[in-house]
């Protein structure tokens, strides 16, 4: 259990300190990094998460998935796509919006990993180009940085806040309707990954190699 409060915690200032060491730039190995946890995340869902949902779930187990697909894409007109590591705020403004549906997000996706290892590590990755990302939107911003220390903190706190939680919540409930919501959630997620990080869909042997690796990494979880 403490796994579920530390992994995704130190994720997110993994990928903060990244930002923080190539501010103003992008590091040139990011769509790498993004090829990889979407992978690595969705192989995790395919291989681990869906069958569990439906072997536990009820009737209704696939109106959850939707659910969580439809809840995502509603979720990112206000995160401008941070969840798939790149946004397109470039204010210097504080991201106050960003910052919440980031928070919904991550409390959301923590909900499981008590539960759930492998989704755990996967989700773990995945805070990674997150915590890159609202980095550097914070780094770039005018707040203070008491302001941008704190908001990151927020956020690195809000999946194992979601794990504590759960902690309290009836298994039957977590198993039937929260995992399959989250799967929902994740399903986008990492499957946008992948899409956005091929430019002009040409090919390209080492982002297909990287995604091999995720997917070799996550079939030996």
């Amino acid at each position: 259990m403490i796994f579920a409060f530390l992994l995704p915690f130190i994720a997110v200032f993994i990928g903060a300190g990244i930002a923080f060491y190539f501010k103003p730039r992008t590091p040139k190995g990011m769509k790498l990094i993004l090829a990889f946890s979407g992978s690595f995340l969705l192989s995790i869902l395919i291989l681990e998460m869906l069958p569990q949902v439906y072997e536990a779930g009820t009737k209704t187990t696939g109106f959850w998935v939707l659910g969580g697909i439809l809840f995502q894409i509603l979720l990112e007109f206000l995160s401008k796509g941070a969840e798939h590591g790149h946004t397109h705020h470039h204010s210097i403004k504080f991201p106050w919006l960003i910052l919440i549906s980031l928070c919904i997000h991550a409390f959301l996706e923590g909900m499981p990993l008590g539960l759930q290892p492998a989704l755990l590590w996967g989700v773990s990755v995945h805070k990674i180009p997150i915590g890159l990302v609202i980095g550097a939107l914070l780094f770039q911003s005018n707040a203070t940085t008491l302001l941008k220390v704190v908001a990151l903190c927020l956020f690195a706190l809000m999946s194992p806040l979601g794990s504590y939680v759960t902690s309290f919540t009836d298994t039957q409930f977590t198993h039937s309707v929260i995992e399959p919501f989250v799967v929902g959630i994740l399903f986008h997620i990492s499957t946008t990954i992948l899409f956005e990080s091929t430019e002009g869909h040409n090919f390209n042997l080492q982002k297909f190699l990287t995604i091999l690796l995720g997917v070799g990494i996550a079939a030996i979880f």
